[in-house]
């Protein structure tokens, strides 16, 4: 589907809402198979790191995105429309975005005490579960060999991206129960934007660390989870900036930012959502920093790498011209017929002279680069990011529950901090009852794969 199929004149042309209504719903199964798979990915490749299998980054990325075609392609046979919604990229230390090289022979090889950060995306007929987990590559080969926790600004970073997404997690799935508990703290008061803000940035702030610009804790809808090329109606959540730098305007105020992200507007029942928390402990210079215009926060704390070349794009249909060149002509038609909305990898198209022709169309300005971003200013290289997708599920037997599509099967690495949360209402969020929210985690099965044909077989998953 293309966009021009989903928005036309800023009105959505299709139930991009998505209202849910149970589990067993045909949308909701649709959300469930992309989000199986993507854990099952996720779960393989974070194996096989752990493991030291799998060192060299273009393995992993080009694994991660022929797992999701190849299993895509098994089920729902009558919809035509699915597979990779975010390609596969592993960023490593202060990478925040966006890497995934083209070959084997010039890619990072992994090395012991990196800080990996693998993301990824699966889709089903515009149902999409997004992921990104953050690991610590250590020199052995079982966790059981970590004879110590990890400590210091590393794991005080990993503890608040961790905390800051069960948190977000238990504040969402509490409007299931809102009307039904009108007298308790979280019953009464509607969960928008600004609560949201509020919550990740005090864990933030405990930890002693940044959220980084790119963050987002936002409702998603089908075909759209906030590709920067596309212009949403009735957006609502937080956002912290951009971590495309140059999708913003030169100087957004207060009000262009509002008509960004209706930061006001409550969750509901039968939403999708979109939690995307990326910390580091920046301490850089904010002598004169607007923190209001995320563009100025943007450019202080992040910056393009300077030599790596994006390999990311996304098509803008907002432009369209007519390529003298035929390479770019070709991707132009395999683009709009096989990917629609969402980014693809140069390597991931069939078109002869691809390369040649993404690099025309993005000169035209018809894709969009997702550049490699670093954070900057730093004393310490570091950043961490958990992405999980969640659906607030009504429920006519109880009040309802949080359904994680991914990434709810995997821990954390193991890390002490010196810090805690103190904050009663925050810890009520975090602890065992979760304030009242009933959480379910979606989970995948082992891929057993075959190395030297590259096959793969997985398993009948189940939902936890």
């Amino acid at each position: 589907m293309s966009l021009q199929e989903i928005v036309v004149d800023g009105e959505e042309t299709v139930d991009t809402k998505n209202a849910l209504t149970s589990l067993d719903s045909p949308i909701s199964l649709k959300y469930v198979a992309a989000g199986r798979i993507a854990q099952s990915v996720l779960s393989y490749l974070v194996r096989e790191i752990a493991q030291r299998r799998m060192t060299n980054v273009y393995d992993i990325c080009h694994t991660g995105d022929s797992l999701i075609e190849q299993e895509t392609s098994k089920i729902y046979k009558n919809v035509d429309e699915k597979g990779i919604a975010g390609p596969t990229t592993v960023d490593i230390n202060n990478c925040v975005q966006g890497y995934s090289p083209v070959n084997r022979e010039t890619a990072y090889v992994l090395s012991n005490g990196d800080i990996v950060k693998i993301s990824l995306g699966v889709h089903v007929d515009g149902y999409t579960s997004l992921v990104s987990h953050t690991l610590i590559a250590l020199p052995t080969i079982a966790p059981i060999d970590q004879v110590a926790p990890t400590t210091g600004i590393l794991a005080d970073d990993i503890c608040a991206t961790h905390l800051a997404t069960e948190a977000v997690m238990s504040l969402l799935g509490t409007v299931l129960y809102r009307y039904e508990n009108p007298s308790g703290y979280y019953g009464n008061r509607p969960v928008n934007g600004e609560r949201i803000r509020d919550l990740v940035e005090s864990i933030a702030k405990t930890f002693q660390v940044k959220v980084v610009p790119g963050s987002a804790v936002r409702r998603v809808k089908r075909f759209l989870v906030g590709q920067d090329t596309v212009h949403e109606v009735d957006v609502k959540g937080y956002a912290w900036g951009s971590i495309s730098i140059e999708a913003m305007t030169d100087d957004p105020d207060e009000g262009d930012l509002k008509k960004m992200i209706d930061t006001e507007a409550a969750a509901e029942p039968g939403e999708a959502w979109l939690v995307d928390i990326i910390m580091c402990p920046f301490s850089g210079p904010e002598s004169g920093l607007n923190k209001k215009n995320p563009l100025q926060v943007s450019r202080r704390m992040l910056k393009p790498h300077g030599d790596l070349k994006p390999t990311i794009f996304t098509r803008d249909y907002n432009r369209n011209l007519s390529m003298k060149l035929k390479s770019a002509r070709g991707v132009l038609i395999e683009v709009d017929n096989r990917k629609s909305v969402y980014p693809f990898h140069m390597n991931n198209l069939s078109t002869p002279g691809a390369p040649l022709g993404v690099a025309a169309l993005a000169n035209a300005d018809i894709v969009a680069p997702t550049k490699v971003m670093m954070i900057q200013g730093s004393p310490s290289p570091i950043a961490t990011r958990v992405r999980t997708t969640v659906l607030l599920m009504p429920s006519a037997k109880h009040v309802g529950e949080v359904v994680r599509l991914s990434g709810g099967g995997i821990k954390p690495s193991w890390v002490h901090s010196e810090f805690e949360v103190t904050d009663e209402d925050i810890m009520e969020l975090l602890s065992e009852k979760r304030a009242g929210v009933r959480l379910r985690n979606i989970q995948g099965s082992d891929l057993d794969v075959v190395r030297e044909s590259g096959a793969a077989n997985v398993q009948e998953m189940e939902v936890e």
